[in-house]
């Protein structure tokens, strides 16, 4: 396992297809690795369950945590240096 996060889902891993398996891990592997850049919400928020559900490529979580950067950017109300402004930098650093 790559990721530190599947670790905590043992029944959902004693249940899942090693490709389901893969699969999330390597999601949660490539948002913690992207944490402040908008995976976060993916590591904090998502179950194994819903990423199988709701993701079929790593490119559909990555389209979603930028959906999610850009509605944080696109609903800020202060300064140029607001936390949304810079995680929306990291976030064109994904990878």
């Amino acid at each position: 396992m790559n990721s530190k996060t599947l670790a905590i889902f043992t029944t959902w891993l004693a249940t899942a297809t090693a490709a389901q398996i893969a699969f999330v891990d390597a999601v949660y592997a490539e948002c913690e690795k992207n944490y402040e850049n908008g995976g976060g919400m993916i590591v904090e928020c998502y179950t194994p369950d819903e990423i199988v559900a709701e993701f079929e490529t790593l490119s559909d979580v990555r389209e979603l945590c930028g959906l999610l950067v850009e509605q944080a950017l696109n609903t800020r109300w202060g300064e140029d240096n607001d936390p949304e402004v810079g995680r929306a930098d990291r976030f064109r650093d994904w990878g």
